[in-house]
């Protein structure tokens, strides 16, 4: 939480540690509504279950082995109908309550934690006249629609996913949010008869208010998320996304490559192969001539040898296989068209397509820089830490950058997740700019 708070509800904003009370308080009294169903579930058929088992076996003998059999024997009765009590709730509670947790860790937390429920399969009428539901034949639509919706809610993993968030928020996040209010609830009182205690436990509530519900985050990032085999499926779906935007980038990098070759430098060889057959045939009867046209194949030589030297740089640059990626990015730096200024704390070198990703990604950005952003200094910093390689470029330019579709930022992106990393753009209208371009790696 910062010094202003947005409370939700109201829809004002509360500053100073007064307000963090009151929106810790509210968090903690939601959190717990949220968690408290398995506590309000399993006590009551708890009691009731071990009432029952001791009046079972209250007249039994009062002997050792007995009575400790008894003892195990109402436990065991305890735990088996309290089972049942969650087990029979649990597909009927879990999905709302688990979908306002996950709404509130997105607001108060920023997890977007997106889940995916399987659907209730359609239900087809065989040529028999029986209906089919996907599992089992029955003999009405009804009841076949009735048990497809049964299958789909009592054998959806992200379901039974969810009743575990309940049970495991249950013992972790409800103790957390509830102990505060708790603690307001009972130092209110005992004000009256003990003064000084209830005002120590309304502080100590008070206190511990805006802490309590962040319970939320460290168990609703395990919890509230896609069961593992859905992430394992969302996986395999992002590796082909990146695998196939992967080999349109490669095609579009030959593309380029062949046009820069085909327009720039072949264009230039066949004009020098041209002149110099000229000069050939002039070189007896028009010596002047025949000079002038190796002259003009000369200057068509060195800029032949331009371009490629140009398209070399733009596929390898040889100061980036030669010197490494710090020396690399100080001689963009040098090049740049605004003063651009490199700070590096990267100890050793990182692998080398990692050098060139964060190469040609920051090579990019002073480029934009420059053209949109409209900055005049620039700073680059390079920063590897935990197993992390981190290029973040700052510019004073006019801000409104994003990774929208289609644009340069949404390619870097795409190329920062090929390897594992991400990008982060901050960039308010009006500006600065701070892109971050984030790759896991190992120094060399």
């Amino acid at each position: 939480m910062g010094g202003s708070t947005a409370t939700e509800g109201a829809g004002t904003v509360a500053n100073g540690v007064p307000g963090r009370i009151v929106v810790g308080l509210w968090r903690c009294a939601v959190l717990t509504a949220l968690t408290c169903l398995p506590v309000l579930v399993a006590g009551p058929v708890a009691w009731a279950g071990g009432s029952l088992a001791y009046s079972w076996s209250a007249g039994m003998t009062a002997a050792l082995p007995l009575r400790a059999l008894a003892v195990g024997g109402e436990t065991l009765l305890v735990l088996l109908w309290t089972g049942v009590a969650l087990w029979t709730v649990h597909p009927f509670t879990s999905r709302p309550l688990a979908g306002a947790a996950r709404r509130r860790a997105a607001r108060w937390l920023g997890l977007e934690l997106a889940v995916a429920y399987r659907r209730t399969r359609p239900v087809v009428r065989m040529a028999t006249g029986f209906w089919w539901d996907g599992h089992e034949y029955h003999r009405s639509e009804r009841e076949a629609r009735r048990r497809a919706a049964v299958h789909a809610r009592y054998h959806d993993p992200q379901l039974h996913w969810d009743g575990v968030w309940l049970l495991g928020a249950a013992v972790t996040v409800l103790p957390a949010a509830a102990l505060p209010l708790l603690a307001l609830l009972l130092g209110a009182l005992l004000t009256a008869a003990h003064p000084g205690y209830g005002l120590l436990l309304v502080a100590a509530g008070a206190a511990a208010a805006p802490f309590g519900w962040r319970a939320l985050g460290p168990v609703g990032r395990r919890l509230l998320g896609p069961v593992a085999s859905t992430r394992l499926g969302w996986r395999v779906a992002e590796l082909e996304a990146i695998r196939a935007d992967l080999t349109q980038t490669q095609a579009a990098e030959l593309e380029r490559i062949e046009r820069g070759l085909h327009d720039g430098a072949q264009a230039r060889l066949v004009a020098l192969g041209m002149s110099m057959g000229a000069a050939e045939h002039l070189v007896d009867r028009d010596p002047a001539a025949a000079k002038r046209l190796l002259a003009e194949a000369r200057s068509a030589s060195a800029g032949a040898l331009d371009e490629l030297r140009a398209l070399v740089r733009g596929i390898n640059p040889p100061v980036l296989v030669e010197r490494g990626l710090v020396d690399a990015v100080r001689a963009l730096a040098l090049d740049a068209p605004v003063e651009a200024e490199v700070v590096s704390r990267v100890p050793a070198r990182p692998e080398r397509p990692v050098e060139a990703a964060l190469y040609f990604a920051v090579a990019e950005l002073l480029t934009n820089a420059a053209k949109h952003a409209r900055a005049t200094r620039v700073l680059v910093e390079l920063h590897y830490e935990g197993r992390t390689l981190t290029a973040t470029v700052s510019d004073d330019g006019v801000g409104g950058a994003a990774a929208s579709p289609g644009s340069g930022l949404s390619g870097l992106e795409r190329r920062a997740a090929a390897f594992g990393g991400r990008l982060d753009v901050d960039s308010p209208v009006g500006g600065p700019t701070r892109i971050t371009v984030a790759v896991p790696c190992e120094l060399s």
